[in-house]
C-alpha cells in the first residue's frame, strides 16, 4: 500500500513551454478592439464639432417642432419663439418696410375696408338708438324716407345733419410706419392702430411705386366708401385723419399746424424712434383736438325734441337718482344692521322688487324690522330672514346673564371677554344662585365677585348692641336686634354651605375706657357670652360662634362724649369665610 501510494504521488514529467507569439496576439486584439475604438472616435468627433453639432441639430429641428406640438407643447414654442420672431420683424421693418409691407399687401385693402365697415356700423347703431324716439317733425320724415329707400334711420339722419365728423386721427413714424398715437372720438370703434397705420404706409408706398412718385411727394387723401382719409406728412412724423363727411379746407391747415407742432416738440424723439411709443403718450392731447364735428344749424323742430329729450333725460335722471338712493339707504340700513350685535347678516339682495335680508339673530337682539323706519323704508318691500342663534357680544351675554338671573336692585351686570362681573350688594340667596348657574350661560367662562358684597353680611358687621353702664345685659329693645342677627347668621350659614364653605363669626364684646382694664377686660367677655347665649336659643350652633372679649382695647369711637362712650359699651360681629378643603 505504501509503495502505491508513493506512485500515485509522482511528479509529472515536465515538458517544455512554447514561447508566445506576440504579433499573433496583437493582431487579435486589433480585431476584436478597433471597431468600438474606432466608433469612439467618431462619437468623440461629432460632439466636439460645432459644425457637426449643427448639421445634426438642423436635420430633426423641423420634426422635433412638429413633435413637441404634437404632444401639447403649443404654448411653451410660443413663448420661447416669441421674442425672436418680434426681435426679427422689428429689425426687419427698421431695415426696410418695403419688405414687409409687400407682404402686405395682398389683405390690406380687404383689412382696411372691413375696419372702415365695422365703424361706420358700430356708430350708426348707436346713433340709431339715440335717434328712436324722436318726436320732431323732420324726425318723421325722416324716418318716412329711411322707410322708402330701405337704408337706416340713422344713417338718413347723418346724411341731412352732419357736414363732416373726424372720426379717427393716427400719428405715424414716417421711416418705420408704425403708429405711435391714435385718438378716436366718441362712440367709434377703432381696429387697431398699429396694422391700420401699417396699412396706410403699405398704400402710399404702393401709389408711390405705381406711379413712379418721388419720395418728396405723398399721398394727400383717398377716400374708403363714405370715408375720406387726409393725410400730411413731416420729415419724420405722419398725421392721418378719418374723415365722414366733407371737411373744409381749414382743416388741413389745422393738421399742418398740428404736425408742426409735433415735429417740434418731439422732433429729437422721432429722428431717434427705435420702437418705443412711451415718449409720444403726451401727444395724444394735441391729437384730440383734431376730432372736431360739425352740424347744420338745427331747426326750431330739432330744438324742441331736443328740449324734449332733454326733458326725459332730467326724468329718466331723477328716477335713477331715487333708485340709487334707495339703493343707499338698504346698504347703510345693512351695514348698521351687521353692527348691531347679536345680529349677523349673511346676504342680501334686491329681487322681484323687494330686499331679501338674510342671516342669524339672538332672541335678544333688537328686532331688524324696527331698524326701517329710521331709515324711511318700507317694511312691505323687506324679506327679512334671520334664523336664531346664541350670540357671543358683550351686551347679549349681558343681556342674557341679567334675564336669567334676575339681579335685584343695586346689582349691575357686564360681561367682557367671557368674565361675568357682578357688582353692588345681594342677599346670600341670590349671591349663591349666582355662583351656581352663572357659569352655565353661554358665553360666560368666569366669575369677577370682587365688587359685589353680601347683604346678610354687610347687616351684620355693621351691627351694634349696646350695655348699660357697668352692666353685661342688653338695653331695652335691643333683643330684636339680636333677632335680626340670628336670622343674618342663618342666611350666612346657608350662603356658606351652597358655596362649599365654612362660616365662622366672632362675637366681640367692648367697654368704655372708664374703670379698671381688668374689670373691664371681663365685662367684656360676660357681653360677648350673653350675645352668644341669645344667639344660640335662636338656633345658631356653638361651633359657628367665636367669642372674644377685649375690654376697651379696640374702641370703635374716640370718646370726647358720653355719646360715643355708650356707643363703645356694646358687642360686634366679624364674619369670616373660608373654603372646605376639596375631599381627596
Amino acid at each position: 500500500m505504501p509503495e502505491q501510494a508513493q506512485r500515485r504521488a509522482d511528479l509529472p514529467e515536465p515538458r517544455e513551454t512554447p514561447e508566445p507569439d506576440d504579433h499573433a496576439f496583437e493582431e487579435l486584439r486589433h480585431i476584436i478592439v478597433s471597431p468600438e475604438q474606432e466608433q469612439i472616435v467618431e462619437i468623440r468627433s461629432r460632439i466636439e464639432n460645432p459644425q457637426r453639432r449643427v448639421e445634426d441639430v438642423s436635420s430633426v429641428v423641423a420634426e422635433a417642432i412638429q413633435m413637441r406640438r404634437e404632444q401639447g407643447g403649443g404654448a411653451a414654442l410660443a413663448a420661447a419663439l416669441a421674442p425672436t420672431v418680434e426681435e426679427t420683424l422689428r429689425e426687419s421693418v427698421g431695415r426696410d418696410p418695403e419688405v414687409l409691407a409687400g407682404a402686405l399687401f395682398p389683405v390690406m385693402g380687404p383689412a382696411i375696408r372691413k375696419s372702415i365697415t365695422e365703424t361706420l356700423r358700430s356708430m350708426l347703431e348707436s346713433f340709431n338708438e339715440a335717434l328712436e324716439h324722436s318726436i320732431s317733425l323732420r324726425g318723421i320724415a325722416w324716418r318716412i324716407e329711411a322707410l322708402r329707400t330701405g337704408r337706416p334711420f340713422a344713417e338718413i339722419v347723418l346724411m341731412h345733419s352732419l357736414l363732416f365728423r373726424v372720426e379717427q386721427v393716427f400719428l405715424i413714424h414716417r421711416e418705420t410706419g408704425l403708429a405711435l398715437v391714435h385718438v378716436t372720438a366718441a362712440s367709434v370703434r377703432a381696429e387697431d392702430p398699429s396694422m391700420v397705420a401699417g396699412m396706410l404706409s403699405a398704400i402710399e408706398q404702393f401709389v408711390r411705386d405705381s406711379f413712379a412718385s418721388p419720395r418728396e411727394e405723398s399721398l394727400a387723401s383717398m377716400t374708403v366708401g363714405g370715408l375720406e382719409v387726409w393725410i400730411e406728412e413731416g420729415p419724420h412724423a405722419v398725421i392721418a385723419a378719418v374723415i365722414r363727411g366733407h371737411a373744409p379746407a381749414s382743416y388741413r391747415l389745422r393738421m399742418k399746424e398740428a404736425l408742426e407742432e409735433i415735429e417740434g416738440t418731439w422732433g429729437a424723439a422721432l429722428e431717434s424712434f427705435q420702437g418705443d411709443t412711451g415718449a409720444f403718450r403726451a401727444a395724444d392731447r394735441r391729437l384730440e383736438s383734431l376730432l372736431i364735428t360739425a352740424h347744420r344749424e338745427r331747426s326750431s323742430s330739432v330744438r324742441l325734441a331736443i328740449a324734449a329729450g332733454a326733458l326725459l333725460a332730467a326724468v329718466a335722471a331723477g328716477w335713477i337718482s331715487g333708485v340709487a338712493y334707495q339703493n343707499h339707504k338698504w346698504s347703510e340700513y345693512v351695514r348698521r344692521l351687521s353692527e348691531r350685535p347679536g345680529i349677523v347678516v349673511t346676504s342680501y339682495e334686491k329681487s322681484g322688487g323687494r330686499w331679501h335680508v338674510r342671516g342669524f339673530r339672538d332672541p335678544l337682539a333688537n328686532d331688524p324690522a324696527r331698524d326701517l323706519a329710521p331709515y324711511g323704508l318700507a317694511s312691505r318691500r323687506a324679506d327679512l330672514e334671520f334664523a336664531p342663534f346664541y350670540s357671543l357680544d358683550d351686551q347679549i351675554v349681558t343681556l342674557r346673564a341679567a334675564s336669567l338671573l334676575a339681579p335685584p336692585s343695586g346689582v349691575h351686570l357686564a360681561e367682557h371677554a367671557g368674565t361675568l362681573a357682578a357688582s353692588g350688594t345681594a342677599s346670600s340667596v341670590w349671591i349663591a344662585g349666582f355662583r351656581e348657574r352663572a357659569p352655565l350661560i353661554p358665553g360666560v367662562v368666569s366669575l369677577d365677585t370682587t365688587e359685589l358684597r353680601n347683604r346678610e353680611i354687610a347687616a351684620l358687621q355693621s351691627a351694634v348692641l349696646t350695655f348699660p353702664l357697668g352692666q353685661a345685659k342688653l338695653e331695652s329693645g335691643e333683643e330684636s336686634a339680636v333677632t335680626r342677627a340670628a336670622e343674618d347668621l342663618k342666611a350666612i350659614r346657608h350662603y356658606a354651605d351652597r358655596t362649599n364653605q365654612s362660616a365662622s363669626v366672632s362675637i366681640i364684646g367692648h367697654t368704655d375706657s372708664s374703670g379698671i382694664e381688668g374689670t373691664n377686660q371681663v365685662l367684656s367677655l360676660e357681653r360677648a357670652d350673653l350675645v352668644a347665649a341669645m344667639l344660640a336659643k335662636n338656633g345658631i350652633p356653638n361651633e359657628m360662634l367665636v367669642v372674644r372679649g377685649v375690654g376697651a382695647t379696640e374702641p370703635l369711637r374716640a370718646e370726647n362724649s358720653e355719646e360715643a362712650r355708650h356707643f363703645n359699651r356694646s358687642v360686634t360681629f366679624q364674619v369670616k369665610l373660608s373654603p372646605l378643603a376639596s375631599a381627596p
